[in-house]
């Protein structure tokens, strides 16, 4: 069994609650409220911040150029491209920098990341990656998930957020984690192995949190 498969057999339940959680399940159906919806990208917005943190202590963390790299990508793509696309897509909808640079992060948001930097500083970049798997990953599943709905695509508010994630680009970028986590794996010791399945599974927790924490609009 590839590290990859072992750490999903880990989180396949609480996977499948994401697809039943009525944010999500807005999401695809178009029932979503909006202002839900912009309380959910301000908050992915001030996480995507803290997420581009615990990749620049992979590179930190990392003992090889390939490791290295991909991290230092992983900075560069989320600060510029995934950050100028929020924006963009924050201004669509109403969101202004000044509210940017005013917003809270919520409680649930901060103890996500502060576990993952926590995670970070104390792990190696195995464990950095386990940590910042599970957003990535997870949103690969529920994007592919929702592009088979009928319409939620075409949505004018939510379909280019579930085209991003469900585009073959977003799943290249995924599967060079799954792959480097692979490569890994193969001469992980079973302790190692253990500690990066708690480490995902408590991430994947964390995610099923953030939705709550969006579907509520909870700070």
């Amino acid at each position: 069994m590839k590290l990859t498969e072992r750490l999903y057999a880990a989180v396949e339940e609480i996977w499948a609650s994401y697809l039943e959680h009525p944010f999500v399940r807005g999401l695809a159906d178009g029932t979503l409220a909006q202002e839900k919806f912009r309380f959910y990208m301000v908050q992915d917005y001030c996480y995507l911040l803290e997420y581009a943190k615990v990749f620049a202590l992979g590179v930190v963390k990392a003992r090889d150029e390939k490791t290295m790299t991909l991290f230092a990508n992983l900075v560069q793509s989320t600060l510029t491209e995934e950050m100028s696309l929020h924006r963009a897509y924050l201004s669509q909808i109403g969101v202004t920098e000044r509210d940017l640079a005013q917003a809270k992060m919520s409680l649930a948001n901060r103890s996500y990341t502060a576990y993952m930097l926590d995670v970070s500083q104390r792990g190696d970049a195995a464990d950095i990656l386990a940590a910042v798997l599970a957003c990535a990953w997870s949103y690969l599943v529920i994007g592919a998930h929702h592009a088979k709905v009928p319409g939620a695509v075409e949505h004018p508010v939510f379909g280019p957020w579930v085209a991003s994630y469900a585009s073959e680009e977003y799943r290249q970028s995924v599967e060079v984690l799954l792959d480097m986590i692979d490569a890994m794996g193969e001469t992980m010791t079973e302790q190692k192995k253990e500690e990066m399945t708690e480490i995902f599974y408590n991430c994947s927790r964390y995610e099923y949190d953030f939705w709550e924490m969006a579907e509520k609009m909870e700070l």
